[in-house]
Protein backbone atom coordinates (compact mmCIF):
# COMPACT_ATOMS: atom_id res chain seq x y z
CA UNK A 1 0.00 0.00 0.00
CA UNK A 2 1.58 3.34 -1.34
CA UNK A 3 -0.05 5.70 1.69
CA UNK A 4 1.07 8.88 0.69
CA UNK A 5 -1.85 8.63 -2.17
CA UNK A 6 -4.40 8.59 0.99
CA UNK A 7 -2.43 10.78 3.54
CA UNK A 8 -1.16 14.01 1.61
CA UNK A 9 -2.32 17.35 -0.03
CA UNK A 10 -2.95 17.66 -3.74
CA UNK A 11 -2.58 20.09 -6.08
CA UNK A 12 -5.17 20.42 -9.21
CA UNK A 13 -2.72 19.98 -11.86
CA UNK A 14 -1.01 17.32 -10.21
CA UNK A 15 -3.46 14.40 -8.83
CA UNK A 16 -2.10 11.41 -7.36
CA UNK A 17 -2.55 7.94 -8.95
CA UNK A 18 -5.86 7.21 -7.13
CA UNK A 19 -7.46 3.28 -8.86
CA UNK A 20 -10.48 4.15 -10.51
CA UNK A 21 -13.09 2.47 -7.76
CA UNK A 22 -15.66 0.92 -10.42
CA UNK A 23 -12.95 -1.06 -12.66
CA UNK A 24 -9.66 -1.50 -10.71
CA UNK A 25 -7.25 -0.49 -13.52
CA UNK A 26 -7.81 3.26 -14.76
CA UNK A 27 -6.39 5.95 -12.71
CA UNK A 28 -8.40 9.29 -11.84
CA UNK A 29 -7.59 12.16 -13.06
CA UNK A 30 -9.47 15.93 -12.80
CA UNK A 31 -12.06 16.11 -15.34
CA UNK A 32 -11.83 19.16 -18.19
CA UNK A 33 -13.24 22.37 -16.30
CA UNK A 34 -14.68 20.46 -13.33
CA UNK A 35 -12.29 21.64 -10.57
CA UNK A 36 -14.22 24.57 -8.51
CA UNK A 37 -12.71 26.08 -5.43
CA UNK A 38 -13.56 29.13 -3.29
CA UNK A 39 -12.30 31.08 -0.05
CA UNK A 40 -14.19 30.65 2.46
CA UNK A 41 -15.82 33.41 4.40
CA UNK A 42 -13.65 33.37 7.67
CA UNK A 43 -10.68 32.74 5.37
CA UNK A 44 -11.96 36.02 3.72
CA UNK A 45 -12.44 38.39 6.93
CA UNK A 46 -8.98 37.07 8.52
CA UNK A 47 -7.30 38.96 5.22
CA UNK A 48 -7.59 42.05 7.09
CA UNK A 49 -5.51 41.25 10.48
CA UNK A 50 -2.58 42.57 10.45
CA UNK A 51 -0.07 39.53 11.18
CA UNK A 52 -2.27 38.32 7.44
CA UNK A 53 -0.56 35.58 5.76
CA UNK A 54 -1.00 33.49 2.69
CA UNK A 55 -1.13 30.39 4.85
CA UNK A 56 -3.72 31.56 6.40
CA UNK A 57 -6.11 30.99 3.35
CA UNK A 58 -8.61 28.07 3.58
CA UNK A 59 -10.85 26.59 0.85
CA UNK A 60 -13.22 24.25 -0.12
CA UNK A 61 -13.70 22.73 -3.21
CA UNK A 62 -15.02 20.48 -5.69
CA UNK A 63 -13.99 18.55 -9.08
CA UNK A 64 -15.39 15.50 -10.60
CA UNK A 65 -12.56 12.95 -11.68
CA UNK A 66 -12.47 10.49 -14.87
CA UNK A 67 -10.85 7.17 -14.91
CA UNK A 68 -8.26 7.34 -17.72
CA UNK A 69 -9.45 3.33 -18.63
CA UNK A 70 -11.42 4.37 -22.09
CA UNK A 71 -12.92 1.27 -21.63
CA UNK A 72 -14.64 2.62 -18.34
CA UNK A 73 -13.95 6.43 -18.11
CA UNK A 74 -16.23 6.15 -15.61
CA UNK A 75 -16.72 9.73 -13.24
CA UNK A 76 -15.60 10.15 -9.69
CA UNK A 77 -17.12 13.06 -7.68
CA UNK A 78 -14.54 14.98 -5.01
CA UNK A 79 -14.84 17.59 -2.36
CA UNK A 80 -12.33 18.58 0.02
CA UNK A 81 -11.01 21.86 1.60
CA UNK A 82 -8.02 23.47 0.76
CA UNK A 83 -5.08 26.13 1.78
CA UNK A 84 -1.98 27.34 0.58
CA UNK A 85 1.17 26.57 1.62
CA UNK A 86 5.10 27.29 0.40
CA UNK A 87 6.82 24.24 -1.42
CA UNK A 88 10.06 24.13 -3.17
CA UNK A 89 9.33 23.52 -7.00
CA UNK A 90 12.25 23.02 -9.67
CA UNK A 91 12.54 25.22 -12.75
CA UNK A 92 13.50 24.24 -15.85
CA UNK A 93 17.46 24.91 -14.97
CA UNK A 94 16.92 21.74 -12.51
CA UNK A 95 16.85 24.91 -9.71
CA UNK A 96 14.88 24.81 -6.71
CA UNK A 97 12.71 27.91 -5.79
CA UNK A 98 10.48 28.48 -3.25
CA UNK A 99 6.41 28.93 -4.36
CA UNK A 100 3.27 29.80 -3.00
CA UNK A 101 0.66 27.15 -4.00
CA UNK A 102 -2.62 25.96 -3.51
CA UNK A 103 -2.90 22.41 -2.02
CA UNK A 104 -6.04 20.18 -1.42
CA UNK A 105 -6.95 17.70 1.09
CA UNK A 106 -9.51 15.05 0.13
CA UNK A 107 -12.70 14.51 2.13
CA UNK A 108 -15.39 12.86 0.36
CA UNK A 109 -15.22 10.33 -2.66
CA UNK A 110 -18.26 8.82 -4.34
CA UNK A 111 -18.24 6.13 -5.09
CA UNK A 112 -15.55 5.77 -2.61
CA UNK A 113 -11.94 4.75 -3.16
CA UNK A 114 -11.02 1.26 -2.54
CA UNK A 115 -8.36 1.73 -0.65
CA UNK A 116 -7.29 -1.90 -0.54
CA UNK A 117 -8.36 -4.87 -2.41
CA UNK A 118 -11.42 -6.93 -1.35
CA UNK A 119 -11.00 -10.82 -2.76
CA UNK A 120 -13.89 -11.87 -5.19
CA UNK A 121 -14.92 -14.33 -2.70
CA UNK A 122 -15.43 -11.87 0.23
CA UNK A 123 -19.16 -11.85 1.00
CA UNK A 124 -21.46 -9.02 1.41
CA UNK A 125 -21.72 -8.40 4.82
CA UNK A 126 -17.94 -8.43 4.96
CA UNK A 127 -17.35 -6.21 1.99
CA UNK A 128 -20.38 -3.22 2.35
CA UNK A 129 -19.09 -2.06 5.92
CA UNK A 130 -15.71 -2.24 4.33
CA UNK A 131 -16.56 -0.01 1.74
CA UNK A 132 -18.99 2.48 4.41
CA UNK A 133 -15.06 2.57 6.03
CA UNK A 134 -13.56 3.64 2.91
CA UNK A 135 -16.54 6.35 2.23
CA UNK A 136 -15.60 7.56 5.85
CA UNK A 137 -11.55 7.34 6.07
CA UNK A 138 -11.02 10.76 4.63
CA UNK A 139 -13.60 12.94 6.71
CA UNK A 140 -13.16 10.87 9.93
CA UNK A 141 -10.45 8.13 10.64
CA UNK A 142 -12.44 6.85 13.83
CA UNK A 143 -15.78 6.46 12.43
CA UNK A 144 -14.04 4.48 9.68
CA UNK A 145 -11.96 2.68 12.05
CA UNK A 146 -15.29 1.28 13.90
CA UNK A 147 -17.15 -0.10 10.45
CA UNK A 148 -13.99 -2.67 10.24
CA UNK A 149 -14.55 -3.23 13.45
CA UNK A 150 -17.79 -3.97 12.34
CA UNK A 151 -16.74 -6.07 9.48
CA UNK A 152 -14.72 -8.00 11.92
CA UNK A 153 -17.63 -9.11 13.66
CA UNK A 154 -19.22 -10.05 10.34
CA UNK A 155 -16.87 -12.08 9.26
CA UNK A 156 -16.47 -14.11 12.36
CA UNK A 157 -20.19 -14.44 11.43
CA UNK A 158 -19.23 -15.72 8.48
CA UNK A 159 -16.54 -18.43 9.64
CA UNK A 160 -19.42 -19.59 12.30
CA UNK A 161 -18.87 -18.10 15.09
CA UNK A 162 -21.47 -17.67 17.71
CA UNK A 163 -22.39 -14.28 18.66
CA UNK A 164 -24.75 -15.33 21.63
CA UNK A 165 -23.99 -17.34 24.56
CA UNK A 166 -27.07 -19.10 26.73
CA UNK A 167 -26.40 -19.27 30.82
CA UNK A 168 -29.16 -20.32 32.83
CA UNK A 169 -32.03 -19.54 30.59
CA UNK A 170 -30.58 -15.80 29.79
CA UNK A 171 -29.39 -15.12 26.09
CA UNK A 172 -26.55 -12.89 26.34
CA UNK A 173 -24.12 -11.22 23.58
CA UNK A 174 -20.65 -12.31 23.23
CA UNK A 175 -17.75 -9.97 22.95
CA UNK A 176 -15.69 -9.49 20.27
CA UNK A 177 -12.57 -10.38 22.32
CA UNK A 178 -14.47 -13.61 23.40
CA UNK A 179 -15.36 -14.47 19.49
CA UNK A 180 -12.19 -14.05 18.02
CA UNK A 181 -11.08 -16.85 21.23
CA UNK A 182 -13.42 -19.29 19.70
CA UNK A 183 -12.08 -19.50 16.67
CA UNK A 184 -11.32 -23.06 15.74
CA UNK A 185 -7.21 -24.11 16.01
CA UNK A 186 -7.07 -23.75 12.22
CA UNK A 187 -7.03 -20.21 12.61
CA UNK A 188 -4.65 -20.12 15.27
CA UNK A 189 -1.59 -18.09 13.16
CA UNK A 190 -4.43 -15.41 12.16
CA UNK A 191 -5.86 -15.08 15.57
CA UNK A 192 -3.31 -12.11 16.74
CA UNK A 193 -4.22 -10.05 13.39
CA UNK A 194 -8.31 -10.46 14.47
CA UNK A 195 -7.11 -8.72 18.02
CA UNK A 196 -5.13 -6.57 16.10
CA UNK A 197 -7.56 -5.30 13.97
CA UNK A 198 -9.84 -5.37 17.17
CA UNK A 199 -7.82 -3.12 19.23
CA UNK A 200 -7.52 -0.32 16.31
CA UNK A 201 -11.28 -1.05 15.72
CA UNK A 202 -11.97 -0.39 19.30
CA UNK A 203 -10.17 3.22 19.50
CA UNK A 204 -12.48 4.24 17.04
CA UNK A 205 -15.54 2.80 19.05
CA UNK A 206 -14.69 5.29 21.94
CA UNK A 207 -15.37 9.54 21.90
CA UNK A 208 -11.94 9.37 23.98
CA UNK A 209 -10.20 7.65 20.98
CA UNK A 210 -8.06 9.33 18.51
CA UNK A 211 -7.54 7.48 15.91
CA UNK A 212 -5.17 8.90 12.71
CA UNK A 213 -5.04 8.19 8.96
CA UNK A 214 -2.08 6.25 9.99
CA UNK A 215 -3.79 3.76 12.36
CA UNK A 216 -6.62 2.95 9.94
CA UNK A 217 -3.97 2.36 6.93
CA UNK A 218 -2.57 0.23 9.79
CA UNK A 219 -6.27 -1.56 10.00
CA UNK A 220 -6.81 -1.57 6.51
CA UNK A 221 -3.29 -3.94 6.00
CA UNK A 222 -3.99 -6.03 8.52
CA UNK A 223 -7.55 -6.62 7.10
CA UNK A 224 -6.34 -6.98 3.65
CA UNK A 225 -4.10 -10.12 4.70
CA UNK A 226 -6.75 -11.41 6.71
CA UNK A 227 -9.17 -11.31 4.05
CA UNK A 228 -6.57 -12.71 1.29
CA UNK A 229 -5.60 -15.62 3.95
CA UNK A 230 -9.48 -16.84 4.65
CA UNK A 231 -11.07 -16.13 1.25
CA UNK A 232 -8.78 -18.22 -1.22
CA UNK A 233 -5.71 -16.53 -1.39
CA UNK A 234 -3.28 -17.36 -3.89
CA UNK A 235 -1.01 -18.19 -0.77
CA UNK A 236 -3.46 -20.14 0.67
CA UNK A 237 -4.65 -22.07 -2.47
CA UNK A 238 -0.43 -22.82 -2.21
CA UNK A 239 -0.47 -24.25 1.40
CA UNK A 240 -3.97 -26.43 0.90
CA UNK A 241 -2.20 -28.16 -2.54
CA UNK A 242 0.90 -28.64 -0.47
CA UNK A 243 -0.76 -30.20 2.67
CA UNK A 244 -3.04 -32.18 -0.23
CA UNK A 245 0.24 -33.59 -2.02
CA UNK A 246 2.29 -34.28 1.25
CA UNK A 247 -1.12 -36.04 2.47
CA UNK A 248 -0.80 -38.42 -0.55
CA UNK A 249 3.15 -38.37 -1.08
CA UNK A 250 2.04 -37.95 -4.28
CA UNK A 251 0.47 -35.80 -7.29
CA UNK A 252 -2.55 -34.09 -5.59
CA UNK A 253 -5.15 -35.26 -8.39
Amino acid sequence: MNRKLFKLPFREKHTPDWNCPTCEVGLLRVDANTFVSAETRSSKLAHDHEDWDPEWIQYRFSTMLRCTNDKCSDLVSLSGTGSVRYDVEFDHNGQPEDICADFFQPKYFEPPLKIIPIPEGCPRSVSEPLTVSFRLFFACPSAASNSVRIALEELLTELKIKRYVTSNGKRSLLSLHRRIALLPSKFDELKEVFFAIKWLGNAGSHASGEVSTDDVLDTYELVSHLLDEVYASKSTKIKALAKKVNKKKGPAR
